[in-house]
């Protein structure tokens, strides 16, 4: 805890352009020895309508689908132009989107209130992993379908590991380590 401690207090004395460089978010570039945006900052922090000219195929959509009758009933998506449509923003709106419906028992410890289930955990897990492990160079996009009994996350890519490896777990390969 105490390293976690100190690298934190070392980063909020950075400036910002140290502070995007230090997480990797941007890089001093061979050709004109200047600051740019990473792949993964430009990802992360940049507005979709940028993203696209590196990404061609850059595309995330969320829905909503209580039934079949209805083809969605709440939707986000990456090139709606009403927010930024980057990753940070994705996984934090969506998060919120599927977590709402979740019934969070009382529960107090060490005089403080425990809204933070097993279930949460696993669902911030899952969507990380979806993001972290999806192929932005092929095609599609991420899609993520909330219904009514289960939550299906989608991502354009394959299994670097293998299923077999998936299943049994305890080995990780992200396609996007920054």
């Amino acid at each position: 805890m105490g390293y976690l401690l100190c690298f934190c207090q070392l980063l909020e004395r950075l400036d910002d352009k140290e502070y995007l460089r230090v997480i990797g978010a941007a890089g001093f570039s061979k050709d004109d020895k200047k600051l740019h945006p990473t792949a993964a900052g430009m990802l992360m922090f940049r507005n979709e309508y940028d993203i696209v000219r590196y990404f061609p195929e850059y595309f995330f959509d969320y829905r909503e689908n209580p039934d079949t009758v209805i083809r969605w009933s709440d939707r986000l998506q990456s090139s709606s132009g009403e927010w930024p449509g980057n990753l940070f923003d994705f996984y934090f709106r969506v998060y919120n989107k599927i977590i709402k419906d979740i019934k969070v028992p009382f529960k107090i410890q060490g005089g403080f209130r425990i809204d933070d289930m097993p279930v949460h955990r696993a669902l911030r897990e899952a969507l990380a992993n979806c993001i972290i492990n999806a192929d932005f160079y092929g095609k599609y996009g991420i899609l993520i379908i909330k219904e009514e009994t289960k939550i299906i996350l989608e991502n354009p890519g394959y299994i670097r590991p293998g299923k077999e490896q998936m299943r049994r777990g305890g080995k990780s390969d992200p396609r996007n380590k920054n």
